[in-house]
């Protein structure tokens, strides 16, 4: 049984209430929330458990459980389904990401924050979580505020390198705060403006290829002596395999799309290495007064090709533009296409090889498809598919012209 099917089943009742069997506490109900299958490191889901506790009383709760064997590492539950072997976790204590609960804790963010003792007036908020991975949370105290990310203690120490190398530059990223010395999170300052997605979807946004290609330019050369990271569509074929357990109907279509993207990436040159974002997208930039005034997400800077950059940029907004066709999106793609193009030729590479590898990142955003208002989440994952084929179709197209 795939990995995401088990996760999402009826069978997870019995290891969930194991886990609260181990607390005193009885399962009433559980919903499923949201499934993460990331191609190699397992599947992961999360799920809001409703409980009932000693005294009789009603509690809600949130809990994860994974097929990675890497949370064997904290502290789980370590269980089966199906011969499976699973490890399952009450939030916040996710067994890869030992601070979490400390920046969910009221009095210590007080304390290591805002040097208060003030813990009721502390109001904390999860903005992001990736479970195993990192997690994001908003920290206010009246007038002041600050954004704690967890990560993984061993990312840590290269998340504040980075932050440090982008205070000399001019990326507006955010600044390095104290509050988590010697903890594997950081503590970062506040940025001013709105997700770029949002003025690009109401159609207000003036942010032009050129602004988003300065920000790219201004990424600091001290990057190239950072670990490089794989690009998106370097991985096609993982992703692809991923995305089969979500559109298994769509096998073939998405094995021959995942090869398809293999080949071109191998076969085009992707231009010299630079110093890159590694996730740069309109979900990781923010704008106020017709300029970009934030830049989200560094975890992933240094050496690669501008052309993966500029092609993740374009996966996203193509895939965006799929899922709300009635919005100013398709325009926007449009617009952005042709300067991405000629920066990429510019940068070394072509606009083949920026469409196939925006075609990769299209691919890796398949697995990840939810359920909504507009769409459940099989026409969601089926929309970034065609997405990603569109966008193969018009490499190869480019190659061949």
């Amino acid at each position: 049984m795939p990995p995401r099917i088990l996760l999402e089943g009826a069978g997870l009742a019995v290891p969930l209430a194991e886990l609260l069997a181990s607390r005193r506490l009885v399962l009433d109900s559980w919903v499923h929330e949201r499934t993460f299958d990331r191609p190699g490191a397992g599947a992961t889901a999360l799920y809001q458990v409703r409980a009932i506790d000693p005294a009789g009383l009603p509690l809600t709760l949130h809990a994860g459980a994974t097929t990675s064997p890497a949370a064997a590492a904290g502290p789980v539950l370590r269980t089966s389904v199906d011969g499976v072997p699973l490890f399952l976790w009450l939030h916040p204590n996710d067994p890869l990401l030992p601070d979490l609960a400390w920046a969910l804790s009221p009095a210590g963010m007080a304390r290591k924050l805002f040097g208060s003792a003030d813990a009721d007036r502390v109001e904390l908020t999860v903005i992001g979580y990736r479970p195993l991975r990192r997690a994001v949370v908003h920290a206010v105290l009246g007038c002041r505020e600050a954004y704690v990310k967890v990560v993984l203690p061993t990312h840590a120490e290269g998340l504040r390198h980075r932050h440090q190398l982008l205070a000399g530059s001019a990326v507006p990223a955010a600044a390095l705060l104290a509050g988590a010395e010697g903890r594997s999170a950081v503590v970062l300052s506040p940025l001013r403006g709105r997700l770029l997605l949002s003025e690009l979807a109401d159609g207000t946004s003036t942010i032009t290829a050129a602004d988003l290609l300065r920000i790219l330019d201004s990424l600091p050369a001290a990057a190239l002596e950072l670990q490089r990271r794989p690009a998106w569509a370097e991985r096609a074929r993982a992703y692809g395999r991923a995305a089969t357990s979500v559109l298994p109907q769509d096998t073939q279509r998405i094995r021959s799309i995942s090869r398809g993207i293999e080949s071109m990436v191998e076969g085009l040159d992707p231009g010299p290495v630079v110093p890159v974002h590694g996730d740069f997208y309109e979900g990781n930039l923010l704008t106020a007064d017709g300029r970009i005034t934030g830049v989200l997400d560094v975890d992933g800077m240094g050496p690669g090709h501008r052309v993966d950059d500029l092609a993740c940029f374009l996966g996203h907004l193509e895939v965006l533009a799929r899922l709300s066709p009635e919005s100013s999106l398709p325009g926007r793609v449009a617009e952005y296409r042709p300067g991405f193009e000629a920066a990429a030729e510019a940068a070394g590479s072509s606009a083949a090889a920026l469409n196939a590898r925006a075609a990769g990142v299209a691919l890796s955003l398949v697995p990840g498809a939810r359920g909504g208002r507009k769409h459940d989440r099989q026409s969601n994952a089926a929309l970034r598919l065609a997405a990603a084929e569109g966008l193969l179709d018009l490499a190869r197209r480019s190659h061949g012209a």
